[in-house]
C-alpha cells in the first residue's frame, strides 16, 4: 500500500480525530489497520474528492435522458393522432423520469450551495452522503435510458365499434344482394359502390345488413379501421354530412382550427375504412367532404364507399365502380313476407283470407315496405268483407291519379306507390287519428319528434278533445301508427320518426293526393337563411292551409307577405337567429289557430298579435321575449299558451287572466311577474297571486298549469284554486330542511287536490340539507302522496346531503314515477332511495361530485327493501361528471329492462355490474379511453358487451 497518500490523508482528518479526544497515531500504525478497509474506503475518498465530476456526470446523463423523453413525446402525439394509444408502460416511465429530473436538479442546486476551501469540503460528513446520492441517481438515470430502447411506447387501438344497425325481424330477397356486395368489396378494383332502387325497395335494410357483418366478434370484424355509418338525406349539405361522419369517428369539428374536411381526410388518410350512405339524393366530390378517394394511396390501405339512392344520376356523379339494382319481390317471396306481417293467426282465420290476402299482396306489386305496411294494417282484420273493402281501395285508388302535369319516370313510380301504401292510412280506426298522422310530415326529413312534443302539437292543432286530451290517450294513438309502421320508434322509445318514404306519403296525402301541391307548405330543416327566400316560398304557395319553415337558419321574415286568409298554421320553432317578426304579417294571417314561435332568438312580440281573434294555441317557450303586449288579452279564443324556460317575463295585468277558455298555462322554469302599481318584491307576489286567482275564477276548467314558485303561500293559493289543475311545479326553497308529513301537508296546504293532479316537480334550493319524508305510521292516509308524478327533478340542492324515507313505502308515495334526474347536488353521496321505484324508466345523475355509489352496498339491509322492484323497468340511465364514482351498485343487482346506459366524465369507475346485461340492452355510451380503461372480472363479460359499445363524442 502506498503510505504517502494515507500519511496526507491521516493529517487532514487529524484535527477532527483530536476534537473527539482520540490518540494522533502515525502513518505506519493507521495503514496496518486501515488496509483491510482500503476496499471501502477509496470510493468512499472519492465521493469527497471528485464531486464536481459526480454532478457533472449526473447532468448529463439526464440531459441525455430528457432528449430521449423529447423523442418519446413527440412520438406518442404522432401516433396517437392515428388512432393509436400510449402503453401504461411508457406511461409509468414518464413519470418516473419526471420525478428522477425533479430530484436531480436538486441535488445539483444542493451542490452548487455547499461550502468548500479549495475544492475541499468544510463538512465533509454532509459531502460524503451527498456524492453517495449523486452516483446513486446517476445509476438510476442510466438505468432508465437503457430502459427506454425497449419500451413499448403506443399500440395500435382495436377497430372503433360498428354501430349495430337494427334490422327487419323477417329477411325476404336480401340476402342475395348482401352476398353480392359484399362479393364486390372483396374486388380491390371496387371503392364505391351504389345501390339503387326505388323507394321502400330495401336498400336501407340491404345496408343495414352489411353495417352488421362487422360488427366485433364477426369473421370480417378486423377488415376495417372504420365502420362509418352516416344518412344523407335529402336536404342534407355537406356541412350536415361532415357532421354526421365526424360524430361516427368520436371527433368534434369545431374543436379544431384546421377547415373540417381537412381534419376528416387526417383522420382517414392512413386507415382501412368503409364508408356507408344512406339515401342519397345528389351527388358530389368525396373530397370536398374530406373522405380520401377509393382507389388512391396504391394497396397500402383499403378504403370503400357503399352509398343508396333513388336516382341513377347520383350513381353516374359518384363515379360508381358498380351498381347494383334492387328490384320488388317475385310473387312467392312477396306472399311469404306479407303473410309473416299479417300473422299467421289472422292468416289462418277463415278459408276465403288465403285467397284474398294473395290479392292483396299482389296489388303491393312486390314491394317491401308496401307489404310491410299493409300486411301490419290488416293484421286484425279476420272477416273476409274487411279484406274485400282493401281490395276495392287499392284498385279504385289506381284512377286517383295527377292530371294535367308531366310525370317523370321517378314520379310514375313513386305516385304507384304512394297509392298502394295509401290503404295503411285508410285502413286506420278514424279521421282523427289519420290527421294526427299528416301532422307529422311537418318535421323535417329523418327528424326525431319528442312524443310529448308531438302530442302537444296534436292539442294544439284541436285533433285531441278535451274530454280525452291526455297524454295516455295520445301515446296510444302514437302506439296504434308504430303498430301499422307509420312511425319508427326510437332507441329510447321516447321519440318517434316517419321513414322517409311514409313522410313523402303523408305530404302526398295532405295534397289532396298530389291535386293541389301547395295546399301544405313544409320546408322544414332545408337551410332557408334569406328572408327572400322565404318570400319566394310564401308567394307560390297561395291558398296554403299549413306552412311549416321550422329547424332552418332564418334571421328575419320579410317586411311584405301576400295575404294568406287559408293559414291555419305557422310553425316557425327552432329558428334560433329569428329576431324579428314583421307586425303586418299577423294582420295577413285571419285564420290563423296555431302559431309557434319557440326556441328563437325573439325579444319582442309586436302587438299586432292581437287581431289574431281565432288563434288557439300560441307558443313562446325558450325565446329572449322580455314582455307580453297587452293585446295578447284579445285573444279570447287561445286555449293553450305555452311560456316555458323565457328568464324573466312581465305580463300586463289581465293578459292572461282575461283569457277565459285557456285550458294550458305553462311557465314551468320562467320567472314572471305581473305589471301592477304595487310594483316588485311582496308586492308584486300578491300580483301574481292575484292574476291567478283572478284566472280560476274566469276559466271552466284549466286541466294544467305549468309554474315556479318560492314561497309556501303561493303553494296554498295553489291548492286552493277549484278550477285550475297544477301539473308542472318548480319549488325554489329557502329552507335548510323539509319535512314532509301527512299532517304538516295539510296544515300548510289545506286542499290536497294540487297534489293529485302533479305529474312533474323540479325543486331547487341553495340552503336545503335535509329531505325527509315521513309517514307517521297512516298506512291507510293515501291523500298526502304524489300518486300521478312522472317526472322528479332535483337541480342545484347545493348542500343536500340525504333523501330520508320513513315509516312510509316509497312505491306507495310515487307509484307512477318515471324519470329522475339529480344534478350539481354537491354533497349528496349515493341516490339509494331510487332503487325501489317501481315504474322508473330513466335515472340521470350530473355532476354530484361527492358522490361515489350510485346505490351503495347497505341498501339491502334496509327496512323495507324488496329485491323485485330494484330497478325493474329501468330503461335509461345516464351518469355524467361524477368525478369520485367508484361503483354503481352491487354485483348482485339485476337490470332487466336497461337498454341504454350513458357514462360521460366519470373517470373512476372502473367496473360496470356483472348483471347490466339483459335481453334489452341495446348500447353502452362512452369515451374510447373510459371503456379501454375498464377492469373485468372475466374477459367473457367484455367480449359479449363490446357489440353493445358506442364511442360518445365529448
Amino acid at each position: 500500500m502506498n503510505l504517502l497518500p494515507l500519511g496526507i490523508i491521516v493529517q487532514f482528518f487529524a484535527p477532527y480525530w483530536k476534537s473527539l479526544g482520540l490518540p494522533i497515531l502515525e502513518a505506519a500504525d493507521v495503514a496496518g489497520k486501515l488496509i483491510p478497509l482500503k476496499e471501502a474506503i477509496i470510493p468512499g475518498i472519492r465521493y469527497l474528492g471528485d464531486s464536481g465530476e459526480n454532478i457533472k456526470a449526473l447532468t448529463d446523463a439526464m440531459d441525455r435522458l430528457k432528449a430521449t423523453r423529447a423523442g418519446i413525446t413527440d412520438d406518442i402525439n404522432i401516433a396517437e393522432r392515428e388512432g393509436s394509444k400510449r402503453t401504461p408502460e411508457v406511461d409509468n416511465w414518464l413519470r418516473r423520469v419526471e420525478a428522477e429530473a425533479g430530484e436531480a436538479a436538486k441535488m445539483e442546486e444542493a451542490c452548487r450551495k455547499r461550502k468548500s476551501v479549495l475544492g475541499v469540503p468544510l463538512n465533509w460528513v454532509s459531502s460524503y452522503k451527498d456524492g453517495q446520492r449523486v452516483r446513486k441517481k446517476a445509476k438510476v438515470v442510466e438505468e432508465l435510458q437503457t430502459e427506454a430502447s425497449s419500451i413499448v411506447i403506443t399500440r395500435r387501438l382495436p377497430p372503433s365499434s360498428v354501430q349495430e344497425m337494427p334490422t327487419v325481424p323477417r329477411m325476404v330477397g336480401i340476402e342475395s344482394y348482401k352476398n353480392d356486395v359484399l362479393l364486390h368489396l372483396a374486388n380491390d378494383s371496387m371503392g364505391i359502390i351504389a345501390i339503387r332502387g326505388m323507394g321502400g325497395v330495401g336498400k336501407t335494410t340491404l345496408l343495414r345488413e352489411v353495417n352488421n357483418s362487422f360488427l366485433p366478434g364477426s369473421e370480417r370484424s378486423s377488415e376495417f379501421d372504420h365502420v362509418i355509418w352516416t344518412v344523407a338525406s335529402r336536404e342534407c349539405t355537406l356541412e350536415k354530412l361532415r357532421e354526421g361522419i365526424a360524430e361516427n369517428l368520436g371527433l368534434k369539428l369545431k374543436k379544431y382550427r384546421q377547415p373540417p374536411n381537412t381534419v376528416l381526410f387526417e383522420k382517414l388518410k392512413s386507415k382501412n375504412f368503409l364508408l356507408l350512405l344512406d339515401d342519397m339524393w345528389r351527388g358530389f366530390e368525396l373530397e370536398d367532404v374530406g373522405i380520401p378517394r377509393p382507389g388512391t394511396g396504391g394497396n397500402q390501405y383499403k378504403r370503400k364507399v357503399i352509398l343508396t339512392t333513388r336516382l341513377l344520376d347520383v350513381c353516374r356523379k359518384m363515379s360508381a365502380d358498380v351498381e347494383i339494382e334492387m328490384n320488388c319481390l317475385g310473387q312467392p317471396e312477396a306472399l311469404d313476407l306479407f303473410k309473416f306481417h299479417v300473422g299467421e293467426q289472422t292468416f289462418s282465420s277463415h278459408p276465403d283470407i288465403i285467397d284474398l290476402a294473395g290479392v292483396v299482396a299482389e296489388e303491393c306489386r312486390g314491394l317491401p315496405l308496401a307489404l310491410k305496411t299493409i300486411g301490419s294494417a290488416m293484421r286484425h282484420q279476420r272477416e273476409p268483407k274487411h279484406w274485400r273493402h282493401a281490395i276495392e281501395l287499392l284498385k279504385d285508388s289506381k284512377h286517383a291519379e295527377i292530371q294535367e302535369m308531366e310525370i317523370l319516370p321517378e314520379e310514375g313510380e313513386e305516385r304507384d306507390m304512394f297509392r298502394i301504401l295509401k290503404l295503411s292510412y285508410d285502413n286506420l280506426r278514424d279521421d282523427m287519428t289519420r290527421q294526427c298522422f299528416l301532422s307529422c310530415c311537418l318535421w323535417p326529413e329523418d327528424y326525431l319528434i319528442e312524443k310529448a312534443e308531438l302530442i302537444e302539437c296534436w292539442m294544439g292543432l284541436g285533433l285531441i278533445d278535451e274530454s280525452n286530451g291526455n297524454l295516455l290517450w295520445g301515446r296510444d294513438h302514437i302506439r296504434i301508427l308504430e303498430e301499422v309502421c307509420l312511425l319508427e320508434p326510437s332507441a329510447d322509445k321516447e321519440r318517434v320518426r316517419m321513414h322517409d318514404v311514409i313522410r313523402d306519403l303523408a305530404l302526398w296525402i295532405a295534397s289532396d293526393c298530389g291535386r293541389k301541391k301547395n295546399k301544405w307548405l313544409v320546408q322544414a330543416g332545408v337551410g332557408l337563411t334569406e328572408a327572400i327566400h322565404v318570400k319566394q316560398k310564401w308567394i307560390g304557395a297561395e291558398g296554403v292551409e299549413r306552412i311549416s319553415l321550422m329547424q332552418n337558419n332564418i334571421q328575419m321574415l320579410p317586411r311584405y307577405l301576400p295575404d294568406r286568409p287559408n293559414l291555419k298554421v305557422l310553425m316557425l320553432q327552432m329558428n334560433y337567429d329569428l329576431r324579428r317578426i314583421p307586425p303586418d304579417l299577423f294582420q295577413s294571417l285571419p285564420s290563423l289557430t296555431y302559431l309557434d314561435l319557440s326556441y328563437s332568438a325573439l325579444e319582442e312580440l309586436p302587438k299586432e298579435i292581437g287581431v289574431l281573434v281565432q288563434l288557439q294555441y300560441l307558443n313562446l317557450s325558450w325565446s329572449n321575449i322580455k314582455a307580453l303586449p297587452k293585446e295578447l288579452a284579445c285573444l279570447k279564443g287561445l286555449k293553450y299558451l305555452l311560456l316555458r324556460q323565457i328568464g324573466l317575463l312581465r305580463i300586463p295585468r289581465g293578459g292572461i287572466s282575461n283569457l277565459s277558455k285557456l285550458r294550458q298555462l305553462d311557465l314551468f322554469g320562467t320567472i314572471w311577474e305581473v305589471e301592477s302599481s304595487r310594483g316588485c318584491g311582496n308586492e308584486g307576489n300578491v300580483a301574481r297571486l292575484e292574476e291567478l286567482e283572478e284566472l280560476n275564477s274566469k276559466v271552466m276548467s284549466l286541466t294544467k298549469l305549468g309554474i315556479v314558485v318560492n314561497e309556501v303561500r303561493t303553494l296554498q293559493i295553489l291548492s286552493r284554486l277549484d278550477n285550475i289543475v297544477t301539473r308542472c311545479l318548480g319549488i325554489w326553497c329557502k329552507l335548510a330542511s323539509i319535512q314532509l308529513t301527512p299532517s304538516i301537508v295539510k296544515a300548510q296546504l289545506g286542499s290536497l287536490k294540487m297534489l293529485k293532479g302533479l305529474q312533474k316537480l323540479k325543486i331547487k334550493s341553495y340552503s336545503l340539507v335535509e329531505l325527509e319524508v315521513d309517514g307517521e305510521d297512516q298506512d291507510d292516509d293515501m291523500d298526502w302522496q304524489l300518486p300521478h308524478l312522472e317526472n322528479l327533478y332535483l337541480h342545484r340542492l347545493m348542500k343536500l346531503k340525504a333523501v330520508k324515507w320513513r315509516r312510509v313505502s316509497i312505491s306507495d308515495f310515487l307509484p307512477q314515477l318515471r324519470e329522475v334526474t339529480i344534478d350539481y347536488c354537491s354533497e349528496l353521496e349515493n341516490a339509494n332511495w331510487v332503487l325501489q321505484l317501481p315504474q322508473l324508466e330513466s335515472l340521470k345523475i350530473v355532476c354530484c361530485s361527492k358522490m361515489r355509489q350510485v346505490i351503495d352496498d347497505s341498501v339491502g339491509s334496509h327496512v323495507g327493501y324488496n329485491s323485485a322492484l330494484a330497478f325493474r323497468c329501468l330503461r335509461i340511465l345516464k351518469l355524467q361528471n361524477l368525478s369520485r364514482l367508484t361503483s354503481i351498485c352491487d354485483q348482485a343487482i339485476k337490470f332487466p329492462s336497461l337498454e341504454i346506459i350513458e357514462i360521460e366524465h366519470c373517470d373512476k369507475l372502473m367496473q360496470l355490474p356483472v348483471k347490466i346485461m339483459g335481453s334489452s340492452l341495446r348500447e353502452i355510451l362512452g369515451s374510447e379511453g373510459w371503456w379501454q380503461s375498464l377492469q373485468w372480472q372475466d374477459e367473457n363479460i367484455k367480449a359479449s358487451l363490446l357489440p353493445y359499445f358506442r364511442r360518445r363524442v365529448i
